[in-house]
């Protein structure tokens, strides 16, 4: 029991380190995430035909794909992540 209330301790003190930590760099604004992968090159290939468009700017599942700022940054770093969606888009915009 003295163990495990140790354990819970140092977790929570553990847990408040990590929030004040003051090196930690801040999330950028997802903003300027969603403006990044709209001016990415595989972004603007698929917004420049007119189908995959239609489905980037009405498909509510394109927009789950960068609903947070988590998952914009995985649009940004993960290829394999930017490769879903474009299947996705180009799926879609073969069946319209």
């Amino acid at each position: 029991m003295f163990l495990i209330a140790i354990l819970v301790l140092v977790a929570i003190a553990g847990e408040i380190l990590h929030r004040l930590n003051p090196w930690k760099k801040p999330e950028p604004a997802y903003e300027d995430l969603v403006s990044q992968i709209k001016q990415a090159a595989w972004y603007q290939e698929l917004a420049a035909d007119e189908a995959c468009r239609q489905v980037l700017e009405n498909d509510p599942h394109v927009a789950a794909y960068y609903s947070g700022t988590y998952e914009a940054q995985r649009l940004l770093t993960q290829e394999g992540f930017q490769l879903g969606l474009i299947d996705y888009v180009k799926e879609q915009a073969g069946k319209k």
